[in-house]
């Protein structure tokens, strides 16, 4: 009985096992709201644009498991804000896969070649697992897929060695199969093949995966597969001279190769001043600063999900060099002023470590045209407070221009980051001066009466607060001009612009500061910080693929499952579309007002959510299941337990 009740219990652990790699691990991530803006390279106008695959893995495709995408756009923008016939080009290119599958990176996104020729049948890769990637099923639930593919475990053996599998899409039965794990008896795979390539034909693999265990258990049967692939049943089909696909664009294919120009050579793509082009539909645009003086490539992702977001590739060993400039998805890079001055190195070597003297962060005050010290800080924008033996400096919530407008009724507030509320309690009866009170969740911080009568003051609100504990009140949180108070017959306006907004809870950064970030010590001097290791001994430590945080949550860099390529990544939970600013839109008494910005976001025209891409993809899709067991195992194992020994007992 003892044997028995052993093997029993191994069993059952054996699935507990299984259950628990089953749990995610929690990672930590940015909250932003949709739409996401991620911007992946900058050039000065006139100036190239010149991105690659490996280079700009957060808008072209890079598959860091396979080192390889394969992609290029140029583009040259002249001072008119124009990209001519002669400097526009797309091309990408097949490579193969380890497996020997031919694929093909298209706009950004991982594509299987279903056909290539005169012209080409490419299908999108939903999923695409390896051995280390297991799915539990229980038999009778089904796991959900990109675009409503289902699929279901029917029914297994009572032997525990064979499971029927159905397929389905959109509640519509594909196709069914029996799959053994006995290898006497046939291979542990599901094959799943439609005709993608219109030619008559079901020979195109849509879905595959490899069944590892079958299990029937005493009140639960289990399935687990692994290492599943899946690719669209909707084949995009690209001809040679095609001008339809893309409208405006002009397509051409052979064998190994697509490229994609202007339909016409006396056709160009006419960039917007302080706006966003969409170019082939929204798989990549282009942003423009407000000064016409520089350009951004990036990637507006609109849905919500997970993203995890490639910001820049090295080979290991190798160095990883980042700055502001050429990786602003990474680092802060204020397109308006031009300037960020964050600069990461690290030297990943053969064994995953990056040591005490192959890894420096260094960043530098920079001034805004209007005189402000700025600097950037571990990828995001803050205004320095103080500097000198130690710093005081402040995130920026609000960082808005001239042409950046918001309109409020009296008596309605403003929603703005860190749970600031600015309302309008009142205007006079003249309707040129305004009662503004700023508040800060809930709680009153101050009060200002505000004219736009020249004559009787600045148009200015200020509220100023002690950020640097130097027992002074004179440092300034929020401003912003009031244009107009408009006092009409039912209804009262303000307008206000260009508001600057900094948080109350400024960053203390001493020199020689080892508290700030675990295993760090901090530098500083009056214009610069530096962040190094802890100690000439300590190393960073990377994991095998997987990924590594870096300065808590700020960057992380990720290792594929062969060692060979890493890559500097960040999280970012989207969700959907944040609060407006304003409690009601209204028409405005001139005609360019808008009713922005979002709450958790600065509306500066950065890599921040605006009121923020689809870099690479869509979210990474994952399979997840309908009811995949969780914790809840815990509790049918010992339950499944406690029935097994009591059965056995009444056997004796």
């Amino acid at each position: 009985m003892n044997k028995k009740i052993t093997a029993v219990t191994l069993t059952a652990l054996m699935v507990l096992t299984m259950f628990t790699a089953m749990v995610p691990t929690a990672s930590a991530a940015e909250e932003v709201s949709a739409p996401y803006e991620f911007m992946g390279a900058v050039t000065s106008i006139p100036g190239w644009l010149n991105l690659t695959s490996e280079k700009n893995p957060g808008l072209l495709f890079y598959d860091i498991d396979e080192g390889d995408g394969s992609e290029t756009l140029e583009m040259y923008i002249d001072s008119n804000l124009d990209i001519s016939y002669a400097n526009f080009e797309y091309t990408t290119s097949i490579y193969m896969t380890e497996d020997g599958d031919p694929n093909v990176a298209w706009l950004g996104q991982g594509f299987f070649v279903v056909d290539n020729g005169s012209d080409w049948w490419i299908s999108e890769k939903l999923v695409d697992e390896d051995d280390d990637d297991e799915h539990l099923l229980r038999v009778g639930e089904s796991m959900s897929l990109p675009e409503g593919f289902t699929l279901t475990v029917q029914e297994i053996d009572v032997d525990g060695e064979e499971a029927w599998f159905t397929i389905s899409q959109d509640g519509e039965q594909l196709d069914d199969e029996v799959v053994t794990t006995d290898s006497a008896q046939g291979d542990p795979y599901f094959v799943y093949e439609d005709d993608l390539n219109d030619d008559g034909d079901d020979d195109d693999v849509v879905m595959n995966f490899t069944v590892e265990t079958v299990f029937a258990g005493m009140n639960t049967n289990l399935v687990k597969i692994k290492n599943m692939d899946l690719i669209s049943r909707n084949a995009l089909n690209i001809e040679n001279n095609d001008k339809d696909l893309y409208d405006g664009f002009e397509t051409k294919v052979d064998p190994d190769k697509i490229t994609i120009k202007l339909e016409d050579t006396d056709d160009e793509i006419s960039l917007t001043s302080d706006g966003v082009k969409e170019i082939f539909e929204d798989r990549i645009s282009v942003r423009v600063n407000d000064d016409d003086d520089f350009a951004a490539a990036v990637r507006v992702i609109t849905e919500p999900g997970t993203y995890e977001l490639m910001g820049a590739v090295t080979d290991i060993p190798g160095w990883m060099n980042l700055t502001s400039f050429g990786n602003p998805s990474l680092l802060f890079y204020d397109i308006d002023e031009g300037d960020g001055s964050e600069t990461l190195d690290m030297y990943i070597d053969s064994n995953l470590d990056i040591s005490y003297a192959n890894f420096e962060y260094t960043t530098s005050i920079y001034m805004t045209e209007d005189g402000d010290p700025n600097v950037a800080w571990l990828g995001q924008g803050f205004f320095v407070v103080d500097n000198g033996s130690d710093w005081w400096i402040s995130e920026k919530l609000v960082d808005e221009d001239d042409d950046d407008e918001h309109l409020l009724r009296v008596g309605e507030s403003m929603s703005l980051p860190e749970g600031f509320t600015l309302t309008v309690q009142e205007i006079d009866v003249d309707g040129e001066e305004a009662w503004f009170t700023i508040s800060q969740d809930g709680e009153q911080l101050d009060d200002e009466v505000v004219t736009t009568d020249s004559a009787q003051g600045d148009p200015y609100f200020v509220y100023e607060d002690d950020l640097n504990d130097d027992g002074d009140d004179d440092d300034v949180v929020m401003n912003f001009t009031v244009e107009t108070v408009f006092a009409g017959m039912n209804t009262n306006l303000v307008k206000i612009k260009n508001m600057d907004l900094i948080s109350r809870n400024a960053l203390n950064i001493e020199n020689n500061d080892k508290d700030l970030y675990d295993g760090f010590e901090t530098k500083v001097d009056p214009d610069k910080i530096t962040i190094k290791l802890e100690d000439t001994d300590d190393e960073i430590s990377l994991s095998s693929d997987g990924v590594k945080e870096i300065f808590e949550d700020r960057i992380s860099v990720r290792v594929n499952d062969d060692d060979d390529f890493a890559a500097a990544v960040k999280t970012v939970i989207i969700g959907g579309p944040g609060p407006t600013a304003t409690a009601t839109a209204t028409a405005t008494p001139t005609g360019n007002v808008t009713a922005e910005p979002t709450g958790n976001a600065t509306v500066d025209g950065t890599a921040a959510p605006t009121a923020d891409v689809d870099t690479t993809e869509t979210p990474t899709p994952e399979p997840t299941d309908d009811e995949v067991p969780g914790f809840e195992a815990v509790f049918a194992i010992a339950g499944l337990l406690a029935v097994a020994y009591l059965v056995l007992r009444q056997r004796e």
